[in-house]
């Protein structure tokens, strides 16, 4: 056997091709790009945790301003300081901006506005000897019992104190203020007695607001207007319509004339009395006197007479009011339907309704009235006026009580009129106006009648 001849130099032809590897590319694909260069930055590549923004990853610059909890840490150097921390922490806690009033440095003086805000605070979310007790130690008293206190509080602050406590205080509230001022050397003014008798006056405490008004007048501060029209609003509520009277001459003779509010309320309290003849009279000296009354005036003494059956003199009344172009409120004008209808004048009664539709005169729901005229006008057999004060409360989409329901539904049905009664007794359901056993209790029944008369 001879030597095998070197590959190097055998043909061509006869060199055997490597085998493609299996993961080499074939030379029919393209060839591969590149490989990508290294970021300049591998930081910015990092994978953030899940759920975070990013915002949140990012750092704040150098310059930034430091967060909320280190302002609120500032040390307190100036009244403007100790003013701004006691703002920033009294919205969220009065007791920590109290604090901060407490533990200011003693160079530092309270503003007299800041002190305000934490009395105001203390005494609308806590109580008035909340406030006092702030008050006591920040101006505490002197040795002496009874001597005045060497460093009182500020005038302005107290009389803030007073004005929130007026505003949203009780009687209890309202008295605690008075040894307050009383302790600082400020006197009470007119605006806190009459809050204090405005107070007594809601609690229905006649003798409370009398005296409040002695002790006022004690104290050395002079009653004005405001104090008398509450003073004789509170008697003649309570009843007391004599006292009441005897005040409104004293006032005309210290110089305060008696306005309409004056003589409205005195007229209400002799209206409940039964002396709506009295009211009347009033009325008249109030005009003589060049004082003209309003609609309120009107309102409390038409229902006051319609009360005392004097309608007569109820219907001058109405007459003046509609001369002039004033409006009747719906207890006013339900008063005076039912009068007329129980005194038989439904004729007179459905012109005032219609009048108060015309003049657009209800300021709320007229169902009181319409209720009022329809009972009267089915009692007294007019239905077709019925049904126009019907279809009036169902266009405005109101309601009547049960009683007027039943009452028209048993007029439509003697009168053979079922089908409206239906109806009606559709509309009532839908509405809710009553309950369906009571409105269908009615309406069988005056179909039973029905059928007993036709047969």
């Amino acid at each position: 056997m001879g030597k095998a001849r070197h590959a190097a130099k055998l043909p061509l032809a006869l060199i055997p091709k490597p085998k493609p590897r299996p993961h080499a590319a074939s030379p029919s694909t393209p060839p591969a790009p590149p490989p990508a260069r290294p970021p300049a930055n591998p930081a910015k590549l990092r994978k953030k945790p899940h759920g975070t923004s990013k915002r949140s990853t990012a750092l704040p610059p150098a310059d930034a301003a430091a967060p909320a909890v280190q302002e609120e840490r500032k040390p307190i150097r100036t009244p403007a300081d100790l003013a701004a921390a006691i703002r920033a922490a009294a919205d969220a806690d009065v007791d920590a901006a109290a604090a901060l009033a407490l533990s200011a440095p003693p160079d530092v003086p309270l503003p007299t506005h800041s002190l305000a805000l934490l009395l105001r605070r203390l005494a609308t979310t806590r109580s008035v000897f909340a406030a006092r007790g702030l008050l006591d130690k920040l101006h505490p008293a002197g040795e002496d019992d009874g001597a005045p206190r060497p460093n009182p509080a500020p005038r302005g602050a107290l009389l803030a104190l007073a004005d929130a406590v007026c505003h949203r205080g009780g009687p209890r509230e309202i008295s605690g203020v008075l040894p307050v001022l009383r302790d600082h050397g400020v006197r009470a003014d007119a605006h806190l007695y009459n809050a204090l008798m405005k107070a007594h006056v809601a609690a229905d405490d006649p003798g409370a607001v009398l005296r409040v008004f002695r002790q006022m007048r004690s104290d050395g501060v002079d009653p004005d207007l405001v104090t008398y029209n509450t003073l004789i609003f509170g008697l003649a509520r309570a009843g007391m319509v004599a006292k009441a009277r005897a005040f409104l001459d004293a006032m005309a003779a210290e110089g305060h004339l008696p306005d309409v509010i004056t003589y409205t309320s005195l007229m209400n309290g002799m209206c409940v009395q039964g002396d709506a003849l009295g009211a009347l009279k009033l009325l008249e000296e109030m005009e003589a006197k060049g004082c003209q009354p309003n609609e309120r005036t009107y309102n409390t003494l038409l229902m006051g007479l319609c009360k005392n059956k004097k309608l007569d003199k109820a219907v001058e009344v109405y007459k003046s009011m509609v001369a002039v172009g004033m409006k009747l409120e719906s207890p006013a004008y339900a008063s005076y339907v039912r009068a007329l209808c129980r005194s038989g004048s439904v004729a007179d009664a459905y012109e005032v309704f219609d009048y108060a539709i015309q003049t657009k005169s209800f300021t709320e729901p007229i169902f009181l009235v319409a209720h009022e005229l329809n009972m009267g006008l089915c009692n007294h057999k007019k239905l077709d006026k019925a049904v126009e004060v019907y279809k009036s409360v169902e266009v405005a989409v109101m309601k009547l009580e049960s009683s007027a329901y039943a009452s028209f539904v048993r007029v439509l049905c003697r009168s053979g009129s079922v089908a409206g009664a239906y109806e009606v007794f559709d509309y009532a359901i839908q509405t809710k106006s009553f309950t369906e056993v009571t409105a269908y209790s009615e309406l069988e029944n005056s179909i039973k009648w029905l059928r007993k008369m036709k047969s």
